[in-house]
């Protein structure tokens, strides 16, 4: 799903840097409707959700990459969602879910560490600090559970993931969170034109200040790409 997406946030710009929501989503028709699926369901829209279920299986997914894009829901919107997400599944798409080997604290933390390295690039270095401050153990959850537990199991790649996660969050509306995870997908290869299309799903389904926080997510994550200048030497 995610094969030979190119990094770039350097584009054209016929329209300007904001997204155009309703533009045609360059998202293959599976991520697309996976996408959809968490949207919808971070806001309680079952209707949406089940669509978006059969158009994932329509479209050839494999019923665990739909397990797991609800998996991820409890890290965005709570165990309810979670649990609510998985039993429009099960009703939509009747299966049985398999469970998985889960690992040790110390293997979720090794490649807990190596993702979320991946997703924040330069700004890891920050962002575990900044975190730490808010409340110590939040830290510890972060990259053992969040990233460790749940983002790095199988089932769906990096990419997919964090367009998931950009659906999500753009449909909750959580603007730091939300260009973070733009630019993370630009980082693990989901592209430009995949990473804006998952933000107009979300925003779809958002409200009117989630749609506004949308809007203008690009134009943060551009600025917070530019290099910084460099500070005068001291006198």
């Amino acid at each position: 799903m995610a094969a030979s997406r190119k990094r770039s946030l350097t584009h054209a710009r016929t329209a300007g840097p904001t997204l155009e929501l309703g533009t045609p989503a360059p998202l293959d028709a599976v991520t697309a409707a996976l996408c959809g699926f968490a949207a919808a369901m971070t806001r309680g829209g079952e209707r949406q959700a089940v669509a978006a279920v059969e158009a994932a299986r329509a479209a050839g997914a494999r019923r665990r990459a739909a397990e797991e894009s609800a998996l991820m829901l409890m890290l965005y919107a709570g165990y309810p969602s979670a649990l609510e997400g998985l039993r429009v599944l099960n009703a939509a798409w009747p299966g049985r879910a398999r469970r998985t080997r889960e690992g040790s604290r110390a293997h979720w933390r090794a490649r807990g560490e190596a993702l979320c390295r991946r997703v924040y690039g330069p700004a890891y270095a920050r962002l575990v600090p900044a975190v730490r401050t808010l409340h110590p153990d939040l830290a510890v959850w972060m990259v053992e559970h969040g990233y460790g537990r749940v983002l790095a199991r199988g089932g769906l790649d990096a990419a997919d993931r964090e367009l998931i996660t950009v659906a999500a969050l753009a449909a909750l509306g959580w603007e730091r969170q939300l260009v973070s995870h733009v630019l993370g997908a630009l980082r693990v290869g989901a592209g430009e034109p995949a990473t804006r299309a998952a933000l107009a799903v979300g925003a779809a389904l958002a409200d009117a200040r989630g749609r506004a926080v949308a809007e203008h997510t690009w134009q943060r994550a551009e600025r917070a790409e530019r290099p910084k200048p460099a500070r005068p030497p001291p006198r």
